[in-house]
């Protein structure tokens, strides 16, 4: 269901229109999702794939962060390796390089799994 919302309804300039998140407490949830989501991966925890569909699907409703983007690129992440789909994960953890701009610590973060991980 997300992986549709992302690849069949949405693009990049969709993605990029999203509002900037207001929501403190949602914004509280990205960072906490965010680092579970390091925690799942260190662990090979299976729960993984949910985490970053769920970060995806608060961004989708509540609108972007910086958060936003790991979700987007771990969700890239799941579609190769759980699913093994490289033909649509690939693309999407491009277009959160893309859309998480110039912040460092982000950048880091989806680097380290685009290249580090999926390619």
């Amino acid at each position: 269901d997300t992986k549709q919302l992302v690849n069949g309804s949405l693009n990049e300039s969709k993605l990029r229109s999203l509002p900037e998140m207001t929501d403190s407490t949602k914004k509280e949830a990205m960072a906490f999702l965010e680092e579970m989501l390091r925690c799942s991966y260190q662990i090979q925890s299976i729960h993984l794939p949910l985490l970053a569909c769920r970060m995806v699907r608060i961004s989708l409703k509540y609108g972007w962060t910086k958060s936003s983007c790991v979700g987007l690129a771990s969700l890239a992440l799941s579609l190769v390796t759980v699913f093994g789909d490289f033909s649509e994960g690939y693309p999407l953890a491009k277009t959160s390089i893309s859309i998480a701009g110039s912040d460092k610590r982000v950048l880091c973060s989806i680097m380290n799994i685009t290249y580090g991980m999926i390619n």
